[in-house]
Order: structure tokens, then sequence, then C-alpha cells
């Protein structure tokens, strides 16, 4: 059975909530008008017979992983997620820099500082700093780093529109195996 990529996920997806809602429960409450002997007989064999079926299905699961892996390396998807990790990654590097402060013009920097040093040291009230802060980026250096940040979020828009269009041209060959676990479970 063949298997676009972009369906594969959503295959994915199915079978971790299907593992997730079998129930594998390691013990029972037993009340007085029960026969111990054959609600444990049937509880175990409810427990053998879940853990089987969790078993297949995420054996199949992690057979479908290593596929999925191989093509999109095969496809070029796994460098072009490569890729959108680095803009990822640089964006976030960017958010500090393009919300920085900008530095005061060198004039009035040293006029505060001029101010400090001239200033009565015994007027100055209970917190004053002897300290000027600002800014170390220019407007024209943040403007360039907004400028990197706007080029690389639609070079990451080029990228996912890319990885979608491999997602739906690239197919996947399910083995027997795994098709057979799928329909039993009712996931294809």
């Amino acid at each position: 059975m063949k298997i676009t990529l972009r369906k594969v996920n959503a295959l994915q997806n199915a079978i971790q909530e299907q593992v997730k809602s079998i129930e594998v429960n390691t013990s029972v409450t037993l009340n007085e008008f029960q026969k111990p002997d054959e609600v444990l007989v049937t509880a175990s064999s409810t427990l053998v017979q879940n853990d089987l079926r969790r078993t297949a299905l995420t054996k199949a699961l992690y057979k479908i992983r290593a596929q999925v892996g191989r093509a999109n390396t095969e496809s070029g998807v796994a460098d072009l997620l490569a890729d959108a990790a680095y803009i990822d990654k640089r964006l976030g590097q960017l958010k500090g820099l393009t919300e920085s402060t900008v530095s005061e013009d060198l004039v009035v920097i040293e006029g505060k500082l001029e101010k400090l040093r001239t200033a009565d040291k015994n007027s100055r009230l209970y917190g004053y700093t002897d300290t000027v802060t600002t800014g170390v980026l220019t407007t024209a250096q943040v403007d360039g780093y907004k400028d990197e940040a706007r080029e690389l979020k639609k070079h990451k828009q080029s990228i996912n529109d890319k990885v979608l269009e491999l997602n739906v041209r690239t197919e996947i060959e399910l083995d027997a195996e795994v098709v057979q676990i799928l329909q039993t479970e009712k996931l294809v």
C-alpha cells in the first residue's frame, strides 16, 4: 500500500492515539458476588490481548517512522527542515536585536556624562545613579536586523511550501504486515 508523506503524518498521529486508548489494567476490583478465578482469567486475557495490540501498533508506528526518515532524506525534506530550524533559531536571536533600544546621539550622551561630572555630589537624591545607559545599536543597524528577519520569514515560507509539495508528492510503501495491523485496528 502506497501512502504520501502528508497522509502518513496523520496516520502516525492516529496510531499514537489508538495506542493511548488501549487499556492495560494490571489489577481488578472484585466484590463478594464474583468468582475470582473467572474474573482474573478474563482480566489477564484482556490485558495480554491489549498489550499485544499495543505492541503491534507501536512496532508498526516505528516501521513507518523509519520509512518516513528514509523518504525525507531521499526527497530532500530533511535538509529543508534543517534549514527551517536554523531560520527559527536565527529569528529568535534577531527578536532581541530588532526590539533593542537605539543608541542615543553621541552629543546627548556626552552632555549627560558631563552633567554627572559637574553635578554637586551632595545634592543627589537617594537612588540617583552616576551612570548613563544607552543602546549600542544605531537605527540603521536595527533596521538592518529587521530587514534580515523579513527576508528570513520569506525564505521560511518558501521552504514550507517546498516541504508541503514534497510531502504530497513523496510516497512510501507500507509492508503487508503493517497494513494488516492497521486494517485490524480500522486505521486504514
